[in-house]
């Protein structure tokens, strides 16, 4: 039988081919050399060349994403210590106001942003009444922050108009972490606004926010029960 008359063999039948003998190159390397696949712009590469140049890829892609890790480590390491740093100056206080007034001022300290906000949505102690921080409950307010105070999940990024008008009234805050305050469940928001769009964004490490919102919490707890 002569070569013409050999029946044609299909492209499938060639691929099962190699996938049962994947060492089918390392036996006729000569024909690896000489392989050509046609590149995405129309160059013609060796299948060498290929498998290089896709190796390359894939070490970018990986390179990309350790340094992701890296950096978000970075982040939370630094968040962690800015964190440790606020529970040591807040739980140096002596009284109620020095504990508000340590709160803004580490806080302005710590996370180099433009404005702090503590709301509390509930009804303070009379030796509290008066403060800022307290306001009357109300509903359509309360619904603003309705699933950060169901979900304990503290929210980062830009917030919704009602959101950063409510908080922010006097201020050109364009990004914002908002905390959730309060044992067992939160009663409050404590907020933090930058003018800067990017400042506060949602790859926020929300774990570690959601420590110092509870950290926060535990330590105001005390001060709102003194008479």
């Amino acid at each position: 039988m002569s070569q013409d008359e050999y029946p044609p063999i299909s492209e499938d039948s060639i691929a099962d081919y190699l996938y049962q003998h994947p060492d089918f190159f390392t036996r006729h390397q000569q024909l690896v050399m000489e392989l050509e696949i046609p590149h995405l712009r129309g160059q013609a590469v060796s299948l060498v060349e290929r498998q290089v140049q896709v190796l390359r890829e894939e070490n970018q892609h990986l390179e990309h994403k350790l340094t992701q890790l890296i950096d978000n480590a970075k982040r939370n390491e630094e968040l962690n210590q800015r964190i440790q740093r606020i529970i040591i100056s807040l739980a140096a206080v002596d009284s109620v106001d020095a504990f508000f007034n340590t709160l803004y001022e580490v806080m302005l300290k710590e996370f180099h942003t433009d404005d702090v906000v503590l709301r509390l949505f509930e009804v303070p102690h009379s030796t509290l009444s008066g403060r800022k921080e307290f306001v009357e409950y109300d509903a359509q307010v309360f619904t603003l922050f309705e699933p950060l105070l169901n979900q304990g999940t503290p929210l980062c990024g830009q917030l919704n108009a009602a959101q950063m008008t409510y908080l922010f009234p006097e201020q050109d805050i364009k990004s914002a972490v908002v905390l959730p305050i309060g044992i067992p469940k939160p009663q409050g928001v404590l907020a933090l606004g930058s003018e800067e769009l990017t400042r506060f964004h949602a790859g926020m490490g929300t774990e570690l926010l959601k420590y110092m919102s509870d950290v926060i919490s535990h330590l105001l707890a005390p001060w709102l029960r003194v008479e």
